[in-house]
């Protein structure tokens, strides 16, 4: 702080002025120790702010769970593999082939199969009894094989989880019905339809009667076969002589005769008789079907007209037979 002051000289008074500063205090004093100290430690900060800028830690922002992976347990069922089974026909004679816990087992089968397609059939026994394999429930096996009855060559195939059907059919209609009987009583089963279609030959249109013969014998794709001492018939029969019976109708002033026939075992005292219940047979069925009972007439000529050799199993069962004609 600044002041005047009046001094005296040898020339007398006069008034002189005289700045000067005051002995600082103990604010001044107090001033200076703190300015250094708060100059370092401002240094100090932006010294170690600058360092913490220059190399930041690495912090994780967006942390991680880490998840242990979880493995889901393998949910498919193991597949049923059922035994194999097969069931092959050949006209009148059902095969059957294959692998069944227990003779129950096996003799309910044999009954259904004989129960699905009728008396007329043989049944060829060449099953096997293995206690511990696994068998399809077969209650709706009759369904499949009434199905398939106008196939005179189907087989049913098992084997594993899949069944196979074979054969040929006279039309789309057939195979599709076996097909899908086959789908309601296996659901839950693979079902490979390997059926072949061959329709049957048509009647020539605008033919009239005039071609009849040839019509009724293209109808009848297969013969009418019997076993040994059989006069019945088989659905697959039915189902033929239906559609020949179609077909006479269309014709009802034509005369039908029906010829049955056996093979050369055992005398005419019993041949006889069973050739002519044969052929009555199948002319019942044919009146059944709606053709006039006045122009069928039938009759049995026994071993007589072999179309094979008797000598054989093949040949003989040939011989057992019906012809259809027309005139």
């Amino acid at each position: 702080m600044t002041g005047s002051d009046q001094t005296r000289t040898t020339t007398g008074w006069r008034t002189a002025s005289k700045f000067y500063r005051r002995a600082p205090g103990l604010g001044w004093l107090l001033a200076l120790l703190l300015v250094p100290l708060l100059l370092g430690t401002i240094g100090y900060a932006t010294v170690d702010k600058s360092k913490r800028e220059t190399n930041p830690p690495s912090v994780n922002a967006s942390p991680t769970l880490s998840v242990p992976s979880v493995t889901t347990p393998n949910a498919t069922v193991p597949g049923v593999s059922f035994a194999p089974l097969s069931i092959t026909r050949n006209g009148n004679d059902i095969t059957l082939s294959g692998d069944l816990p227990d003779g129950a087992a096996k003799a309910s089968l044999l009954d259904g199969v004989k129960g699905a397609l009728g008396p007329g059939v043989n049944l060829v026994d060449h099953l096997n009894i293995k206690p511990g394999v696994n068998t399809p429930d077969f209650s709706g096996l009759g369904s499949v094989l009434k199905a398939a009855a106008p196939i005179p060559d189907f087989n049913f195939k098992l084997n594993g989880d899949t069944i196979t059907l074979t054969g040929t059919a006279v039309s789309d209609d057939e195979r599709a019905a076996v097909e899908a009987a086959a789908k309601a009583a296996w659901p839950n089963m693979t079902i490979s339809n390997q059926i072949q279609v061959n329709p049957a030959p048509a009647p020539v249109a605008g033919a009239g009667c005039a071609n009849l013969q040839a019509d009724v014998t293209g109808l009848l794709t297969r013969p009418i076969n019997y076993d040994t001492n059989v006069f019945t018939l088989a659905a697959p029969e039915q189902q033929m002589l239906s559609r020949v019976a179609d077909r006479l109708k269309s014709c009802p002033t034509s005369n039908v005769t029906v010829t049955g026939y056996t093979d050369n075992v055992g005398n005419d005292a019993i041949n006889i008789p069973l050739s002519a219940n044969r052929a009555k047979t199948v002319a019942d069925y044919l009146v059944s079907q709606g053709v006039a009972s006045e122009h069928i007439t039938s009759k049995g000529l026994a071993s007589a007209d072999p179309i094979a050799s008797n000598d054989t199993p093949d040949g003989r069962a040939a011989n057992r037979r019906v012809v259809i004609t027309v005139s």
